[in-house]
Formats: C-alpha cells, structure tokens, sequence
C-alpha cells in the first residue's frame, strides 16, 4: 500500500510540472494623466470570494509590489484593512460616493485602488481600477485573465489526500475521505497556482503608468 502511495506522489509531481499556463491583460490610463500629482495611493481588496484569503492576500502583495517597482507610495496593507473593517466599506463598484470620500480622507491618499479577483474554474480573473476618492474619477484601469492549472492542482490534491488517507487507514473509507477533502480545496492556490497567478497580475499591471 506505500508502495502504491509513493507512486501516486510521483506521479502528482509529474503532471504539476507538465503543466502549462497562459496569460493576457490589457490596459489603459486616462489621457494626459500625471502619476507625479498623486503623492499616496491604497490598494484595496474588492470583490474575490472565489478565491482563498491566504491566496488573495499573496496577489494583492503582488499587485502591491507592481506599483513599488513604478515608483508609487503604496499605503501600508494593515492600515488599509484597519479602516475598510472601521468604515464597513462595500469595496466594489457599487461602493458610495460618501464612503468613499471617507475613505480616502482616513488613509490619507490622493487615489484608491480597487483590485477584484475571481477564480474561474481553470482560470483567473483580475480587474484592477485606479480612481480619485473625492470625484470617482478613474485615472487607469487594467485588467487581466490566465490559466492557473487548477484541474492538475485539484487532481494531485486528491492524490495527496488519498496518501493520507492510507497513512491513516487501510481501509477504503479512509482513503475516499482522504481524496475528498484534499481535492475539495479549489479556491486555495498551490505554489504553481499562485506563480502563475502572478503573471496575470504583471500582465494586468503592464499599461500602469510610471513615477518619478
């Protein structure tokens, strides 16, 4: 029996690696828009409950490194967080004029950035709209799409939860509970999930204009 479990291991490994991924995004930044006149910015989690907190939280650090690398002042996350949970602020489209004002006046920015993100079976899906607090203004905005190789992640999932399921028992049961709950977790990305999860993110970010 872990004779057979290691093969199964093995052979999880091996499909991760065959795996392939594929990825776009396009963009565009408002006519004659000046980066250089906007001193702060917070990124802002919006809509993304298809996708695991832990996951989430990885692309918006990613999304967070893209606007560092173009000379942006990002806010710090904590501080973002702190006051969308203080103000129950509805980060989406549909969020009001009023709170998002109140928003923008508690971090001290010049400019919100509201980042969705939704898992779409084999895919990712990425929206990312840069926009003055006081007016709802939209300066840039990009979005982004790409192949994460889910099906492959949920496939060695369930080959991993049947490995331990036969660690704990020999019986059948075991080893179905085992498969079940390790292939169950779509929503929370694996490594190459989350690699390939972060190209979107360049490619999304691509049109983002510069500073400095």
């Amino acid at each position: 029996m872990k004779r057979i479990t290691g093969t199964l291991l093995l052979l999880s490994l091996s499909l991760v690696m065959w795996g392939c991924s594929s990825t776009e995004g396009d963009g565009y930044a408002q006519p004659g828009f000046n980066g250089n006149n906007i001193k702060n910015i917070a990124i802002v989690n919006g809509e993304g409950v298809t996708i695991a907190e832990t996951s989430r939280q990885a692309l918006l650090d990613t999304f967070q490194l893209e606007f560092f690398r173009r000379g942006w002042s990002v806010i710090a996350r904590a501080n973002v967080v702190q006051a969308v949970d203080e103000l129950d602020f509805q980060s989406s489209d549909f969020a009001s004029a009023h709170d998002r004002k109140e928003l923008g006046n508690i971090l001290n920015v010049d400019a919100l950035v509201v980042v969705n993100l939704a898992s779409l079976g084999e895919n990712v899906s990425m929206t990312a709209k840069m926009f003055d607090p006081e007016t709802g203004e939209m300066y840039w905005m990009g979005t982004g799409e790409g192949s994460l190789n889910t099906g492959i992640a949920s496939l060695t999932g369930a080959f991993v939860g049947a490995a331990v399921g036969n660690e704990a028992s020999d019986s059948n049961s075991a080893s179905g509970l085992g498969a079940l709950v390790g292939g169950s977790l779509g929503a929370q990305f694996g490594p190459t999930q989350i690699k390939n999860a972060k190209k979107v993110v360049a490619a999304v970010c691509e049109s983002l204009p510069r500073r400095g």
